[in-house]
């Protein structure tokens, strides 16, 4: 299995995606991977479309960048071969080369396999969502003053 970026110009196997994980077709979804704020990882195997993990770059209002990962998912003949994992593993590298200090996201809060898995790649419950999940990336994550708490996404 191999998990990948996609570009603008990945936009068919961006639709494939699309109408795999959130069945949703006759929409052009072109628009999403040519925002340059849009983030979307596809596990493939040969030509089909295994799993996903998309989201969107954010300016925080305290100054410093992040990332919102606002969805995964792989398919079930798929699930428990190391796509679950590679996914958001690759959509935190790209976090870290980008110099973001935070990925975040919210989960449910009886989907207990994935919140293990957010664990498994050091994701930490936020402290001020039930269901929230957050990341520090690099040196300079910590808060740097009251505005920013290490508690916020």
């Amino acid at each position: 299995m191999r998990v990948h970026l996609l570009t603008s110009e990945d936009h068919r196997t961006f639709d494939t995606a699309v109408r795999t994980f959130r069945r949703i077709d006759g929409v052009d979804h072109g628009p999403f991977p040519r925002d340059p704020a849009s983030v979307a990882f596809v596990a493939t195997e040969g030509d089909r479309v295994m799993g996903w993990a998309w989201g969107t770059r954010q300016r925080h209002a305290a100054g410093y960048s992040q990332v919102q990962l606002y969805e995964i998912e792989v398919v079930e003949p798929a699930r428990r071969r190391g796509a679950g994992r590679a996914l958001p593993t690759a959509f935190l590298d790209l976090a870290r080369r980008e110099g973001h200090q935070k990925v975040w996201l919210l989960t449910d809060a009886h989907d207990t396999a994935a919140q293990a898995l957010y664990r498994s790649t050091r994701g930490e419950p936020s402290h001020h969502d039930d269901l929230g999940f957050w990341w520090k990336l690099g040196a300079k994550a910590g808060p740097s003053g009251p505005e920013d708490r290490p508690d916020r996404p």
